[in-house]
């Protein structure tokens, strides 16, 4: 059977968990509470990983056999003009959204096995430029350069898919405002990630 890791067990990466068929799935996270609901109600394994620091995510990767799918699908957002945005917001942002993925690509793409896929939850630039999403926009086209690289370097072991979602309705509205009506729901992106599995691997996957 297929291994899957789902980084970020909540919003979409619960929502792409709850839909993979065939493969034993690992979630790992910092929400205790979420990834012991989706243990119970997947028969996940589950691991509690600060992705801020390299040497947890070297000790998940170092549970982990040959694994066929990695969705990353964690983050973080401090929504607020770049004067008074703190330096702990800023690198918070950073840590979660860029730094988190380089240290999952460094340890984990060793555990890929031959045709691997990779999908990174990604933001399109046309949607997050925007007043008071200074470090969130930022740290976004930081994710788009990475997945960049980290696709040519994996090119012959795994194909690395950067999802652009809309706007989509997760918990990141909490403290940012109201989602737009049109916004997509977890399981939207989730579908679509699933349904890209089934065809051949693509650089951008927009949804929506």
């Amino acid at each position: 059977m297929k291994h899957a890791l789902i980084i970020g067990a909540g919003g979409i990466g619960g929502a792409v968990a709850s839909r993979l068929d065939g493969y034993t799935l690992t979630l790992a996270g910092r929400n205790a509470r979420t990834l012991t609901d989706l243990k119970q109600q997947l028969g996940a394994d589950a691991v509690l990983c600060n992705l801020n620091s390299e040497l947890e995510v070297k000790a998940l990767a170092d549970t982990l056999s040959k694994l066929d799918l990695m969705v990353y699908a964690a983050g973080a957002i401090y929504p607020e003009p770049l004067t008074t945005t703190s330096a702990q917001h800023w690198h918070e942002t950073f840590e979660a959204n860029v730094t988190g993925l380089f240290y999952c690509l460094k340890h984990i793409a060793p555990k890929f096995s031959a045709g691997a896929r990779v999908f990174v939850i990604g933001a399109r630039p046309e949607l997050v430029t925007l007043r008071n999403f200074g470090a969130y926009a930022a740290s976004k086209a930081a994710v788009t350069a990475l997945c960049q690289v980290a696709a040519l370097e994996l090119r012959r072991q795994a194909s690395l898919t950067l999802v652009l979602p809309k706007a989509v309705r997760t918990p990141f509205w909490e403290g940012v405002g109201t989602p737009p009506r049109d916004a997509l729901g977890p399981d939207q992106v989730a579908e679509a990630i699933v349904a890209a599995l089934q065809s051949e691997p693509v650089a951008e996957l927009r949804v929506g």
